[in-house]
């Protein structure tokens, strides 16, 4: 593959970072999910809340770089199989940032704040839009749960595909 194709090394640098904290960021809502007691599960939204400040930092980082950047040319793949990429990737980078928007707005809906290992807390009061409380929550899951899997899955298929199959 020519240079050309490539991602600068710092694209690669935070999409290798964001794949880590999303992986960790799922799993932590999966336990969540699943957690047997309150307890349980206070702790692991704790740590949940406090990473995803950090996501959110660096999807926004991302998101800044690749409107910079742009995207390198296209793989010379048939039109829908180039389609589903940039669907794909276009869908994640959409859900990332709605990811980061609903997350604290579930929170600030009800008066509480995004903790960071309580190190500092960002707090905006804005429970005047407390109706949209549970929208927030049920975006927040259903796309953590559900859709990003999915799509994350299609992303990781389709590098398979070129590791693979094409060798670039």
């Amino acid at each position: 593959m020519s240079d050309t194709r490539r991602y600068s090394p710092l694209s690669v640098v935070l999409h290798w970072g964001v794949a880590v904290l999303i992986f960790v960021m799922m799993t932590l809502g999966f336990m969540m999910a699943a957690a047997p007691t309150d307890a349980i599960e206070d702790y692991v939204q704790d740590i949940h809340i406090s990473l995803g400040f950090f996501v959110f930092l660096i999807v926004v980082w991302r998101i800044g770089i690749r409107l910079v950047e742009g995207f390198p040319p296209a793989n010379p793949d048939p039109k829908p199989i180039r389609l589903m990429a940039k669907v794909t990737h276009l869908a994640i980078l959409v859900l990332l940032t709605v990811q980061v928007i609903t997350g604290p707005m579930y929170l600030f809906t009800e008066n509480e704040c995004v903790d960071v290992f309580g190190w500092f807390a960002i707090c905006l009061p804005l429970e005047s839009l407390s109706s949209v409380h549970e929208l927030m929550e049920t975006i927040h899951v259903v796309t953590g749960l559900y859709i990003l899997p999915v799509l994350i899955g299609l992303h990781l298929l389709g590098a398979i595909r070129h590791y693979f199959v094409h060798r670039n």
